[in-house]
């Protein structure tokens, strides 16, 4: 029931993943305040970091969120985290993001491959746009450490959009978004998992409150075309 209706919207709400006891008593905001200094902006600025996979506490999420996953039949038992992301919405750090898909993703090196593209280079290293057969096999696990809903700057997805594979810009503009959009609230501990290839956005929250979501990126093993991943739990 729960991989069909991932396959057909590409997009899943999952209740209480990880109990909100514990996601309380996780110090996640010294992971973005400590990349703040360290860029030599302040705390409150921060929107988020990529390198949350670093800090033992949020290695140890990885386990129990495939095994209760898995177990729900959505994820592979040897899929691997390869990046979480900590976002976080302040009044001081408030951001609008449009319509997009997610296509690159995190690698140990630079490799030469007719199939990779898109090169770039971000705050913890190597990024790549890999064939589409590997975004399709992977899934961002959004899990809510504070509750969202609308006004805190939810999630918002066109269901069924990750059919469409990789989609340029100018059709994404062009598509008809609002009509078909769903708003993924949450209450704590709650994932949200999402195909990385369904088209989704993010609006300014109406009442920024610094509410915080690790996202996390499952992916195969093994990424294919001579890569090899930065990081894998």
């Amino acid at each position: 029931m729960h991989a069909r209706a991932l396959d057909e919207a590409g997009w899943l709400r999952v209740p209480s993943v990880v109990p909100g006891a514990l996601l309380a008593m996780l110090p996640v905001d010294a992971a973005l305040d400590g990349d703040a200094r360290e860029a030599g902006a302040s705390a409150t600025a921060a929107a988020g970091t990529r390198n949350l996979l670093e800090w033992p506490w949020c290695a140890a999420l990885v386990a129990p969120i495939r095994a209760r996953l898995h177990a729900l039949g959505v994820l592979p038992a040897d899929a691997v985290a390869v990046q979480c992301t900590l976002f976080r919405k302040t009044p001081e750090c408030n951001w609008n993001v449009p319509y997009h898909q997610d296509v690159s993703i995190p690698v140990a090196a630079r490799v030469d491959d007719a199939g990779l593209s898109g090169w770039t280079v971000k705050e913890d290293g190597d990024y790549v746009q890999p064939p589409t057969s590997l975004l399709a096999a992977s899934l961002a696990v959004r899990l809510h450490v504070d509750p969202c809903s609308a006004d805190d700057g939810a999630l918002r997805v066109v269901p069924g959009s990750h059919r469409l594979g990789r989609i340029e810009a100018e059709r994404v503009a062009a598509l008809d978004k609002r009509s078909r959009e769903v708003v993924c609230e949450a209450d704590v501990g709650d994932a949200i998992l999402m195909r990385p290839l369904l088209l989704h956005a993010s609006s300014k929250a109406r009442t920024p409150n610094g509410r915080r979501v690790l996202h996390f990126l499952f992916a195969p093993p093994q990424p294919g075309c001579g890569l090899s991943w930065r990081a894998a739990i």
